[in-house]
Order: C-alpha cells, then sequence, then structure tokens
C-alpha cells in the first residue's frame, strides 16, 4: 500500500476523536449552515497536519509496517492524548499550535515503530 494510503488509517482514528468536540462546538453555536460548512472543511484541513508527521517519517524510510487497524487505534488515540492535554489545562486553548506540533511529533514516533510476527519454527 501507498504511503499516502496507510496514513489514511492514522488520519481517520484522529478524525474520530477530535469530532466529538467539533460536533458539540457546532451545535451550541449559532451560526449560519454557510459558516458551518467551512469549519467542517477547515477542520478536516487542519487536521491532516498533526498525523502529516507519520507521511514524513515514512518518506524518511522508517520502517513501521503497523497494519491497518492498529494505525486506526493509534489515530484515536492520537487525538485523544491531544484532547486530554486540553482538559487537564496541561495545554491552555491559545496553544493550539503547541498541541498541533506535540501530535505530530508522536506520529512522527509512530512511524519507526514496528510490529513484528514472532519467528515461527521451521
Amino acid at each position: 500500500m501507498s504511503k499516502v494510503g496507510v496514513m489514511w488509517y492514522l488520519y481517520l482514528g484522529y478524525i474520530l476523536a477530535q469530532s466529538y468536540a467539533v460536533v458539540e462546538k457546532l451545535i451550541v453555536s449559532n451560526i449560519t449552515p454557510l459558516a458551518m460548512f467551512f469549519s467542517v472543511l477547515v477542520f478536516f484541513i487542519w487536521s491532516t497536519f498533526p498525523v502529516a508527521g507519520y507521511l514524513l517519517a515514512k518518506i524518511c524510510r522508517a520502517p513501521a509496517n503497523l497494519n491497518s487497524k492498529m494505525l486506526l487505534a493509534c489515530g484515536f488515540g492520537l487525538g485523544f492524548v491531544e484532547n486530554i492535554l486540553f482538559h487537564f489545562n496541561v495545554l491552555t486553548y491559545g496553544q493550539e499550535t503547541l498541541g498541533t506540533f506535540i501530535v505530530f511529533c508522536l506520529s512522527f514516533l509512530l512511524a519507526y515503530i514496528s510490529y513484528y510476527k514472532p519467528l515461527q519454527p521451521v
């Protein structure tokens, strides 16, 4: 599978973890449908940056061979970690860029994790 094709599972997991906060904000806010559409579009575009670290590592020939289910779970975990950083006030709501950078670095490191099956005796 291509480098970008593999990243989609990580991206989808990240989107799943982040979507609760976005949906909650859209429901509570009193904005026009066009503004909601633009907000969702910006959300999908901006969400590519944190998981782009994985793509960068794969371009740098990282040896990761995680399957799609593991990448989906890891993407969900990365999004959850970012939410926790704000929930427990490790980061304030003015530091969204720092949260994005932290998840970018974690996804870069994720590409260097390999899941190898144990050797089978012959």
